[in-house]
């Protein structure tokens, strides 16, 4: 029988993160145990609500979401990638108003609160900026060991960065909040990084998409019918490309199944100063360092087995 992954992931619900969402509520080895908001894709205001509706598209409405910060540690959020995901986070499309709501509690404090009830029992899996974890450690620092596993999407070694940032070969999530990766790279935590090197090749295509529209339930056709804004945002970036980085669930779906992931250990730091390197992840990859490692680095991926079984969730369900 295969052993249930039980997940905290902290989302800043944009696309991508609402099919991480799918999977990870779809996934029959996959238990959310709670989902932490924050900003990055969109505002932490609209994140938020975009979970809550995405959950509740999903049947999942149970789960507990809880607001987390609005901005990294040092500097101001300016607004997001409204032209990747849509003025609303989830490709333009409306979603009815969710009946839930938030718990009250702050992320952070939630997830500093599970930690210590459930040790050595939870995954947790931070898909945007990782600013909330890094405030959660800081409070406490105790619970980097408390945690199964930290599974991060962020990271980008042997790859470009993404379209858009001062940083040529940052990702998003790390520039958005260079300080709070520090702290959680540097907390002792059992840490993966699913990084743009393994999630950039990763793609959802087209053909992929009207599949899902033609066979999968009402869930997975509205999440299409937002998905096509994100293809069209790859397409305007990466002419020719014929679908889009699957980044997200791709982090999720390694957290339930390391296996899909091949892994070099590597003791791995972040830029905090440079004009045109800020952000940027520094992989020391040199055999000499390996007593310094500090994170598994996934550098390939099983694509056919994930993509299979994600449209699998996607067009079964």
């Amino acid at each position: 029988m295969t052993e249930m992954c039980r997940m905290i992931l902290d989302v800043d619900t944009g696309i991508d993160d609402a099919l991480a969402l799918f999977y990870a509520v779809r996934h029959p080895a996959i238990s959310l145990e709670a989902a932490t908001t924050t900003y990055g894709n969109i505002d932490t205001d609209t994140a938020t609500t975009n979970t809550l509706k995405i959950l509740e598209l999903l049947g999942a409405a149970n789960v507990p979401v809880s607001k987390g910060v609005d901005r990294a540690f040092i500097k101001p959020f300016h607004g997001g990638a409204k032209h990747v995901h849509g003025n609303n986070g989830i490709g333009d499309v409306d979603l009815p108003a969710p009946r839930a709501g938030v718990t009250g509690e702050h992320a952070s404090d939630t997830i500093i609160r599970l930690a210590k009830e459930h040790p050595g029992e939870l995954t947790l899996c931070p898909v945007g900026p990782i600013t909330n974890v890094a405030l959660a450690l800081a409070k406490a620092p105790e619970i980097a060991r408390l945690f199964r596993k930290v599974v991060i999407m962020g990271s980008a070694i042997a790859v470009p960065g993404v379209h858009g940032l001062p940083s040529p070969n940052a990702d998003p999530n790390w520039f958005n909040d260079p300080e709070a990766a520090h702290i959680v790279l540097t907390s002792g935590a059992d840490i993966t990084l699913v990084g743009l090197d393994v999630t950039m090749p990763t793609l959802l295509t087209t053909a992929m998409m009207d599949k899902v529209t033609q066979t999968g339930d009402h869930a997975a056709r509205t999440l299409m019918q937002i998905t096509r804004f994100y293809v069209d945002a790859y397409e305007t970036m990466y002419p020719g490309i014929g679908g889009c980085g699957l980044h997200d669930p791709l982090a999720v779906a390694i957290a339930q199944d390391p296996s899909l992931a091949t892994m070099e250990r590597h003791h791995v730091a972040i830029e905090l100063h440079g004009e045109l390197t800020r952000g940027n992840t520094v992989a020391d990859r040199r055999s000499t360092a390996r007593h310094l490692h500090n994170a598994d680095v996934c550098v390939d991926a099983d694509r056919p087995r994930f993509l299979s079984e994600f449209m699998r969730l996607l067009t079964e369900s």
